[in-house]
């Protein structure tokens, strides 16, 4: 039973919902994820462990709120892929409407991103631009999704994702050397820097997000440093309204982008529209003890701030 309930809530989540909110007129599509996220409980798990580590970390808040904000930012992130699948470019293109790029002429390019908003049509953007990246990847594995019909969506997103990109995805497991491959072709890297480290909990943070130790992974960076590569962190979040917020900072050395600027990036970005982040309930895994302090006996959960 628990299985079969698993691929009902995926197929509802995943498909149906997404896919009828994207058959619609845009705006009114968009009307239609808003009434869904007010009156149905989706994304129970994510919803509600999300707003609980939301709560932790800032104080204050309306979490009725929070969870309604945060369904809409998911589902129209799955409806993106159904629109991106069934209308133009061009269409894409113009209800996204992304600015013109700062970036300089004939060198590869490092793209940092996290897991916020709705992030999908910036592939399309970049290669418009003259920018096809990579999009750096954890490699699909039947066994460890959590059904039959979220592997399938999985698996047509990231192929979505290469063709929307104009470049084939960088899967984990020997990522360092392909994404030095590809800096080293002239050829761009697309990654989410937003990611958990195994263990992180019992080790030292690294940088502080919204005045909170968290460990967070500088493999990208370290993978693309001197390959005289520029570097844009870049995010894309949709309103209630449907209207598209792009948010780009350029940097014309991806050496100058660190640990500490990408998390001071992400924190802006949660103040702004926290319910935007899709890993608030992950934040246990981010938490990291103090440098130079030893764990508390309660282990790796009683680091959480």
């Amino acid at each position: 039973m628990r299985r079969i309930a698993g691929e009902l809530r995926a197929l509802v989540e995943l498909w149906l919902l997404p896919l009828a909110v994207a058959v619609l007129p845009y705006r009114a599509g968009i009307a239609f994820a808003r009434v869904l996220a007010r009156t149905l409980p989706l994304y129970r798990e994510a919803a509600e462990a999300g707003a609980a580590r939301w709560r932790e970390v800032v104080a204050g808040g309306d979490e009725d709120a929070f969870r309604t904000d945060f369904r809409f930012a998911q589902l129209v992130d799955h409806a993106d892929l159904f629109w991106s699948l069934t209308r133009s470019r061009a269409f894409l293109r113009r209800r996204l409407a992304a600015p013109r790029f700062d970036l300089p002429p004939g060198r590869p390019l490092v793209v940092l991103s996290f897991h916020y908003g709705q992030g999908l049509w910036l592939m399309d953007a970049l290669a418009a631009q003259g920018h096809p990246t990579h999009y750096v990847s954890i490699r699909l594995d039947r066994a460890e999704a959590p059904s039959t019909l979220a592997y399938a969506y999985a698996r047509l997103r990231i192929a979505t994702v290469g063709r929307l990109a104009g470049a084939p995805p960088i899967f984990t497991g020997g990522a360092r050397r392909a994404i030095g491959d590809a800096l080293a072709a002239g050829t761009g890297v697309y990654g989410l820097v937003d990611v958990p480290v195994p263990g992180g909990t019992a080790a030292e943070a690294n940088v502080s997000l919204l005045g909170h130790p968290v460990l967070l992974p500088a493999g990208l960076l370290e993978s693309a440093a001197g390959q005289g590569a520029s570097a844009l962190v870049l995010t894309s979040r949709v309103t209630s309204t449907g209207a598209r917020v792009v948010e780009a900072r350029s940097f014309d050395r991806v050496e100058d982008v660190d640990i500490a600027v990408l998390a001071s990036a992400l924190g802006d970005r949660l103040a702004a529209a926290p319910a935007s982040w899709h890993f608030w309930h992950l934040w246990r895994s981010f938490a990291a003890r103090l440098k130079g302090t030893a764990p508390r006996s309660g282990g790796p959960a009683a680091e959480v701030a």
